[in-house]
């Protein structure tokens, strides 16, 4: 078995401990044995999420190790369904998962930081925290360089892109509905920008969380005095396996 099996094998043994654990609430117990099942898969068989990430061409685990694959994107559809592929199998990242539990569950003195069911308090308190760890870092001269929210944790970088990846997948974790935001802005001739909007489960709010825009609190969106055109797309988790084997069969 190699050295990323075994970690796998580790790891998931101890969540799947954690989901044993009764003193655990049922929704905790529950996800820690998801991610616990899918890291015993990845040691055993291969084809848990973690290797799912490296098979979808994008940078592989490990420091100083980045093995990218082109990928011909041909619209803008196609374009955001792959920054939703990562968002996806985000979600599903064991590291991305125990950071935004952690994030939510803080405590302030005896009682928890954010209260329960407080979900726009979460989606703030996720967005500062993918904010002070990913610094907005634009994309080589050259090629597009998508990165798994992972990987964009390790690397503590990323553009709109990547950070669209890495907040959305904090939040799903959690179970906040998210969507992408698409802008044409004034001077440009084409799609240019992309922000999350997240839903409040409570009230059905939707709310900008825009991490490329510098200094901005939750909740800014950009002026519609600069908006040409805007489009959203929802994050359509059942067609991320066709999109996958449809990209990657373009050469």
């Amino acid at each position: 078995m190699d050295v990323d099996k075994v970690i796998a094998l580790l790891f998931g043994l101890g969540f799947g401990t954690r989901a044993l654990d009764g003193k655990k609430g049922t929704l905790a117990r529950i996800g820690y044995g998801l991610v616990g099942y899918d890291l015993l898969k990845t040691a055993m068989t291969g084809e848990g999420t973690l290797f799912g990430a490296q098979k979808s061409g994008l940078a592989k685990v490990g420091k100083n190790n980045l093995n990218f694959k082109e990928r011909k994107v041909r619209t803008i559809a196609e374009r955001v369904a792959y920054v939703h592929e990562q968002m996806v199998l985000g979600t599903r990242d064991p590291a991305v998962y125990a950071l935004a539990r952690e994030v939510v569950t803080r405590k302030c003195g005896d009682t928890w930081c954010i209260p329960e069911k407080d979900h726009k308090g979460e989606m703030v308190a996720l967005f500062n925290e993918a904010r002070s760890r990913c610094r907005y870092t634009l994309d080589p001269t050259d090629y597009d360089a998508f990165q798994t929210p992972g990987r964009t944790l390790e690397l503590a970088s990323g553009d709109c892109d990547d950070e669209v990846s890495l907040l959305g997948a904090m939040l799903r974790t959690i179970g906040i509905p998210v969507r992408s935001r698409i802008y044409q802005l004034q001077g440009a001739d084409t799609w240019g920008h992309i922000n999350l909007m997240a839903q409040d489960p409570g009230t059905g709010e939707w709310i900008s969380l825009d991490l490329a825009a510098i200094n901005k609190p939750a909740g800014y969106e950009v002026p519609k005095s600069f908006i040409v055109k805007q489009r959203d797309f929802d994050v359509l988790e059942k067609e991320v396996p066709k999109l996958s084997a449809a990209l990657n069969a373009v050469t």
